[in-house]
C-alpha cells in the first residue's frame, strides 16, 4: 500500500510544506476538496482511491504545524473553550494509549483508528484564528450555500439515472464490483427495477447527507435571519430548496426528521432573538409551507422513494432506540478497553484484508456509538460523549448570549448540527468528522467576534466620555 503512494509523492511534499506557510488557505482548501474529494476518487483516479482520502489528512496536520508555529494564533480561548480543549486533551491521551491495546489485530489499524478519532479536532479551535471578523464569517457562510446548489442538483440528476449507470456507482474497494444502494428491487412501477440512492459528489451517500444535514439548517438559518440581500437572496433559498430535494433522493430518513424538528426550533430561536415579530413569523412559517409543498410537487418521485423505502424498511421506533440498544450490546460484548482503536472502523478489512472481522467475535456494530464503545471501551466512550455533550452546551450558551443576526444563524446552524451528530457519525465518516469540529469552530469564532466588537464599543464609549475625537479612540 505504502509503495502506491510514490507517483504522488511529489505532489504531495509540495502540497504539505505549502500547508505550512499557508496554513489558513490549506485548511479552507481541505474544506472545499472535501466536496469534491468523492467524484474524484470514483470517477477520475480510482485507482488511488485510499492514496486521495488520506491526501487531505497529510495536508492537515501540516497546516496545524505551520498554525502552531506561527504568530497568529489567538491564545485568549474563553472559559469554556479552554474546557473543551481540556476536555478534548484527555481524550486524545487516552485514544493514543489504545494504540497499545493487546486487543488490538493491528498496529497499523491502531494508527489509522487514532487517525479518525483525532485528526480533525483541531480545527475547532484554528478555525476562529481564520474566520476573524464578521465580513469573513458571512462570506464563509453564503459561499456553503453556493457550493451545495451544483451538489444537490448532480444528487437529483443521479436519481433520474438508471442505479446501473456509471455515475450512480459507489466508491469500490474492489476492481471491476460495482456498488450501488437503491430503494427497492420490488413493488410497482419505478421500484420494480429499484431507483438509486444517490451520494452527488462524496464516496458514499453518508458523506452526502452529512453534507444536505448541514447545508439545509444553513440556508434556512440565514434566511430567518434575513442575512441574504438581492441576488444573494435568490441562491440561499435555491440551495434550501436544492438541498431538501437532494436529501430525498438518498433515501436517508435523518436528514428529514432534522429539518421537522429544527423549523419549529429555528422560528421559535428567531422569535426569542427579536428576529421575526409574531405576523412576519407567520407570514415565513407560511411561506416555508408553500416552500415545502413546491419542493414535493418539483422532487415528487424523490419523496415517493422515501416514502416507499420508508414503508418498507426498519420500523422507526426500532430505528430510534438502536443507538441504544446496540451500545449497550456493544459494552456487554466487549471488554473493558474495548477491542483497540480503529478495530471496527470502515477501513479495516481493507487494511488487514480478507472478508470477516473475526477479531471481533462476530460483533460487528454499525452505528457509531456502538463502535466507540466496542473499540475503546467504557472509559473512551465516556470521554468522547463527554466532549460531544459539552459542545451542544458550549454552542448553546454562545446562541443564548448572542444578538447579531448574522452571529444568530451562524449558532443556530452549528447548534442543529452538533446536536444531530450526538448520535450520527463524526468518527468512522471522515466527511462528518471535518465538518463538526469546522462548525463548532465557526460557532466559537462568531461567539469570538462578537465579543470582540462589545469591547471595541465599550473603548470607545469610554474614550469619547472622556473628550477624545474619534480618530484618537481609534488609534487607542
Amino acid at each position: 500500500m505504502l509503495l502506491n503512494f510514490i507517483p504522488l509523492l511529489p505532489i504531495i511534499v509540495v502540497l504539505c510544506f505549502g500547508a505550512i506557510r499557508f496554513w489558513g488557505v490549506a485548511i479552507i482548501s481541505v474544506l472545499v476538496w472535501a466536496m469534491v474529494e468523492g467524484a474524484v476518487r470514483k470517477w477520475v483516479f480510482p485507482g488511488y482511491q485510499a492514496q486521495i482520502l488520506l491526501v487531505k489528512d497529510f495536508i492537515l496536520i501540516f497546516a496545524y504545524i505551520g498554525y502552531f508555529i506561527s504568530a497568529r494564533k489567538n491564545t485568549d480561548l474563553g472559559p469554556k473553550s479552554s474546557t473543551l480543549l481540556l476536555l478534548l486533551i484527555i481524550q486524545g491521551a487516552y485514544c493514543t494509549i489504545e494504540l497499545i491495546n493487546p486487543n488490538s489485530p493491528s498496529a497499523l489499524l491502531s494508527v489509522f483508528g487514532l487517525k479518525n478519532y483525532l485528526i480533525y479536532l483541531p480545527l475547532a479551535f484554528i478555525v476562529p484564528d481564520i474566520i476573524t471578523d464578521r465580513a469573513i464569517l458571512r462570506k464563509f457562510m453564503l459561499m456553503t450555500c453556493y457550493i451545495s446548489i451544483p451538489i444537490a442538483s448532480l444528487g437529483i440528476y443521479q436519481f433520474s439515472q438508471p442505479p446501473t449507470s456509471w455515475i450512480n456507482q459507489y466508491l469500490s474497494h474492489e476492481e471491476g464490483v460495482e456498488v450501488i444502494s437503491v430503494f427497492g428491487e420490488s413493488g410497482e412501477g419505478d421500484f420494480k427495477i429499484g431507483r438509486a440512492r444517490t451520494s452527488s459528489t462524496f464516496s458514499y451517500l453518508s458523506g452526502f447527507t452529512t453534507f444536505l444535514l448541514l447545508a439545509v439548517p444553513l440556508a434556512a438559518s440565514l434566511l430567518v435571519a434575513s442575512i441574504p440581500k438581492r441576488r444573494a437572496l435568490l441562491i440561499v433559498t435555491a440551495a434550501l430548496i436544492l438541498s431538501i430535494g437532494g436529501a430525498a433522493t438518498t433515501g436517508s430518513r435523518s436528514p428529514m426528521v432534522v429539518y421537522a424538528l429544527s423549523g419549529p426550533l429555528l422560528l421559535l430561536v428567531s422569535g426569542s432573538k427579536g428576529l421575526l415579530p409574531i405576523q412576519v413569523a407567520l407570514r415565513f412559517a407560511i411561506g416555508l409551507a408553500i416552500m415545502g409543498i413546491a419542493t414535493a410537487t418539483i422532487f415528487g418521485t424523490a419523496f415517493s422513494a422515501l416514502e416507499y423505502r420508508a414503508n418498507n424498511a426498519d420500523s422507526a421506533s426500532k430505528r430510534f432506540l438502536s443507538p441504544i440498544t446496540e451500545t449497550v450490546s456493544a459494552f456487554e460484548t466487549s471488554p473493558i478497553i474495548g477491542t483497540g482503536i480503529g478495530s471496527n472502523s470502515n477501513a479495516a478489512m481493507t487494511l488487514i484484508g480478507g472478508d470477516y472481522l473475526w477479531w471481533l467475535n462476530g460483533n460487528a456494530y454499525e452505528l457509531e456509538s456502538a463502535r466507540v464503545m466496542q473499540e475503546i471501551g467504557f472509559v473512551g466512550f465516556t470521554l468522547v460523549y463527554l466532549a460531544k455533550i459539552f459542545v451542544i452546551i458550549l454552542v448553546f450558551g454562545h446562541l443564548r448570549k448572542c444578538k447579531s443576526p448574522l452571529m444568530i444563524a451562524a449558532h443556530m446552524t452549528s447548534l442543529i448540527f452538533v446536536t444531530v451528530h450526538l448520535v450520527l457519525f463524526t468518527v468512522n465518516n471522515p466527511t462528518g468528522g471535518l465538518m463538526y469540529w469546522t462548525i463548532i469552530g465557526v460557532s466559537i469564532a462568531a461567539h469570538r467576534i462578537e465579543r470582540a466588537e462589545k469591547r471595541s464599543r465599550v473603548e470607545q464609549d469610554y474614550y469619547l466620555s472622556r473628550g477624545y475625537p474619534l480618530g484618537d479612540v481609534a488609534l487607542a
